[in-house]
């Protein structure tokens, strides 16, 4: 018992020096639980990143089979699609069917099927129209794009779907849903082809009757996940070679860090934290002159000049910001200023808006340069805020005029021009308190395809547009003088409002302006004018659309009359132009197929 005892009482006959040798350090134990933070938070990153990489690959798997069956439906022939629903009338043989199947609506409809497969040849497995069956619950094959090619090679039939033959689409809710309810929709999940050895995620559109809302019919495109595979497995090589590095970065960082960070490492780094956090103010408190203080005092240092270069820095984008707005960076894909490079250039559909003082030119020479400077700078600080409120960008200031980009909905820059207005209004009530003349301004919207990019050369560069989009939203604000508008819209603009019927409006004229080959629409919307001016055109609207149809038809007597109605109280110009037009074709010949387009020559 007695020598047993003292085998298991080790500690105590290990010397004091020895035992106190064995005991893991502070540096020892830095350098341990700093690779062992570094390798565990690498490993979490490099799987957070694979698992949000893939998911992000997914959805966007199913967002391009969405898309394309979307489009798939779209192109398809109606006359072509209406002849094969007919044949699936009750009672049809199976020998009709097969007829049908060999005829040329079945071959069109499979030929523009094929066009979709072909758009993405490596992913596209399968496309296929369905219609409602005759059962809930129930569907039949309209179209399958293997089919044709199917038979034309002897292949087996049986791997393919036949007109008329019934799908059970109570198995696929999805399908079912989209289908239904006229959803266009994607499943949520990949689903197992085990003959092809492959993933597929399906996307459904549905092919809307006559009507626009009752679904007819869908298209059903699957994609596999081959390249989102591929995609993965890439990732999956290079995420273990940077966890490799990592953790080779982590253990030489932790033999550093260890050797260095002996006492006070606890309170730098909360420090260090505070002002990884922007908290420039922090310091650290030295209260020795080892490694750590010096550190410490090193790092006071370096955290006066950085306060100091910081708030330089933040001076410097501020002043940038009012030249280059960040919206353009934004839109451009940059994060900063030092980002932009000569010729970066991103092409977006957006609605341009130019705005014009009336008369500027007489009103200013009324005035010193000064007073100009400081009339113009006056009015744009009340415009400017306006347009950005509205999500609007302001582009570019040319003397009184306005540009501005809206790259999100062309309601905002319809609400901008109202909002524009109703400022004008309350800036001219301040400005005859003061004894000045008021001021009127018009504005021009237009919407369409524009290059947004970065000109000129290396050591003098400027972020413009460039489009005809923006050439034509000009012409339109030079036309609000001639129609005696104060805002005037393309049809495009009018056809992009989610909510045009919010806005009061009519149709003005249909136009070919300078520069232009091709006729525009353009309509007018009145809802900024002044109560009077509104209250005219709603009250006449209908004598309004009744004269433009009968000028647009020729009857220039019927037109004149109801256009000298509108004219007479002095509030509306457009009548006052139409009713002109009237009496020249009245006094001189029509010359043979006229057309209601007018030719301006003007801006």
């Amino acid at each position: 018992m007695h020598s047993a005892a003292r085998y298991l009482n080790l500690p105590a006959m290990i010397p004091s020096d020895l035992l106190r040798r064995l005991r893991p350090g502070m540096r020892v134990k830095i350098i341990l639980a700093f690779f062992a933070f570094g390798s565990a938070v690498s490993v979490a990153l490099a799987f957070a990143s694979y698992k949000i990489l893939e998911d992000k690959l997914f959805r966007e798997l199913q967002g391009r089979a969405r898309n394309m069956a979307f489009l798939t439906a779209l192109s398809l022939d109606q006359s072509a699609l209406s002849e094969l629903l007919k044949a699936l009338k009750p009672g049809a043989t199976e020998t009709q069917l097969r007829a049908v199947e060999q005829g040329a609506a079945y071959r069109r409809i499979s030929d523009q099927l094929n066009v979709a497969r072909e758009a993405e040849q490596r992913l596209v497995r399968y496309v296929y129209v369905i219609a409602p069956g005759e059962a809930p619950g129930e569907g039949r094959y309209v179209a399958d794009a293997d089919l044709l090619a199917a038979l034309a090679k002897g292949g087996d039939e049986e791997a393919v779907s036949h007109l008329g033959q019934i799908l059970d689409i109570a198995a696929y809710p999805t399908m079912r849903r989209a289908l239904e309810r006229g959803e266009n929709l994607s499943e949520e999940e990949f689903v197992n082809d085990p003959e092809f050895g492959v993933n597929s995620v399906s996307g459904y559109a549905p092919i809307f009757g006559a009507d626009g809302k009752t679904p007819i019919a869908l298209v059903g495109l699957d994609m596999i996940d081959s390249d989102v595979r591929e995609a993965l497995t890439d990732v999956t090589r290079l995420s273990l070679l940077l966890v490799s590095a990592a953790i080779l970065i982590a253990l030489i960082t932790s033999i550093v860090l260890g050797a260095f960070f002996t006492r006070g490492i606890l309170d730098l780094e909360r420090v260090v934290r505070r002002f990884g956090d922007r908290d420039f103010d922090v310091r650290v408190h030295i209260d020795s002159s080892d490694e750590v203080g010096r550190l410490g005092f090193s790092f006071n240092s370096m955290a006066e000049t950085i306060q100091d270069y910081s708030a330089q820095l933040e001076k410097l984008l501020a002043a940038y910001g009012r030249f280059v707005p960040h919206d353009v960076l934004r839109l451009l894909g940059k994060d900063s200023i030092l980002d932009v490079r000569l010729g970066d250039q991103v092409q977006r559909d957006m609605t341009v808006l130019f705005s014009d003082i009336r008369s500027f030119t007489t009103l200013s020479e009324q005035m010193t340069p000064a007073e100009n400077f400081a009339f113009i700078n006056s009015y744009l600080s009340r415009v400017g805020p306006v347009i950005r409120a509205e999500n609007g960008l302001i582009d570019k200031y040319i003397g009184d005029a306005v540009m501005a980009l809206f790259p999100t909905r062309a309601d905002h820059a319809v609400k901008a021009s109202l909002a524009m207005l109703q400022t004008v209004r309350e800036y001219n009530e301040h400005r005859r308190q003061r004894g000045f003349d008021s001021i009127r301004i018009g504005v021009g919207l237009h919407t369409g395809p524009l290059m947004l990019g970065t000109v000129g050369e290396e050591q003098r560069m400027d972020a413009t547009v460039i489009s005809d989009t923006v050439n034509l939203a000009s012409r339109l604000e030079g036309l609000t003088k001639y129609y005696e508008a104060t805002l005037i819209v393309s049809e495009a603009t009018l056809l992009a409002l989610n909510n045009r019927n919010d806005f009061g409006f009519r149709f003005l004229d249909e136009v070919q302006v300078k520069g232009k080959t091709e006729s525009i629409r353009i309509y007018e919307i009145f809802e900024a004018d002044s109560p009077a001016v509104v209250e005219a055109r709603r009250r006449g609207m209908s004598a309004y659309v009744e004269a433009v149809r009968h000028y647009r038809r020729g009857r220039f007597s019927e037109a004149r009359e109801l256009f000298e109605g509108l004219a007479a109280g002095g509030l509306d110009g457009a009548a006052r132009v139409y009713m002109q037009r009237c009496a020249d074709r009245l006094s001189g010949s029509t010359p043979t197929g006229w057309r209601p387009v007018e030719a301006l020559d003007s801006k």
